[in-house]
């Protein structure tokens, strides 16, 4: 095969590439703008409400702005807008929606390289309502998340409040040893000792034990 035909089907088939790449883009009942990735192919699900995005991240970072008419996909909760959630690989995913108004809403976000599905959910799908709006689990997301870290900074407090607690024992304690050697003062100095060895560890094992209860919570 010469190189003149060689170079011939090279052009074709790259031709052929770009149009499907093109109709594709074109063929999606959205419209959207990417950078550093590209759709590959979308799929809509009328039983849970949302749009599946089948993804390729090419470079960081990687960003789409995608635009939804409101007729053919919304989020809404008693005649309000609500926030659509979207999942990448099973992670929340938080957007910025940049546009809103009567006919059409734009949602921009970021993903990360290894992102391969994307779903979008809301509550109206080509006339098709969700039975229980998305927004819910959304917002159990959110108040699970608050709740844990308030858990958190709460044992933190706690730790640190025993941190400071032992710091004032230990000082008590150095106190105790430049009397323990008095023989008037041995028992009593090496009973104290102990009561304040016996105050500190039991304070920890409780600091821990809420520590391990609230996160496998």
């Amino acid at each position: 095969m010469n190189k003149k035909l060689i170079s011939v089907l090279a052009t074709i088939v790259l031709l052929g590439t770009l149009t499907g790449v093109s109709d594709a883009k074109s063929s999606t009942p959205f419209g959207y703008t990417s950078n550093g990735v590209d759709i590959i192919d979308f799929e809509l699900d009328f039983k849970d409400i949302e749009v599946m995005l089948d993804v390729k991240v090419s470079e960081i970072p990687s960003t789409i702005e995608i635009t939804f008419d409101r007729e053919f996909f919304d989020s809404t909760n008693l005649d309000q807008d609500s926030e659509f959630t979207i999942i990448a690989d099973g992670d929340l995913v938080y957007y910025d929606e940049i546009v809103t108004n009567s006919k059409l809403r734009t949602l921009k976000f970021n993903l990360s390289s290894d992102v391969e599905l994307v779903e979008i959910f809301g509550t109206h799908l080509k006339g098709i309502t969700a039975q229980a709006p998305i927004i819910e689990v959304t917002q159990e997301i959110r108040t699970t998340q608050v709740e844990q870290t308030g858990k958190i900074n709460e044992l933190i407090e706690q730790n640190q409040v025993l941190h400071e607690e032992n710091n004032i024992l230990k000082e008590e304690n150095k106190k105790l040893d430049s009397r323990i050697f008095e023989p008037e003062n041995l028992v009593s100095a090496l009973e104290e000792q102990v009561t304040n060895l016996n105050t500190i560890v039991t304070k920890q094992i409780i600091v821990i034990y809420n520590w391990v209860l609230d996160y496998s919570n």
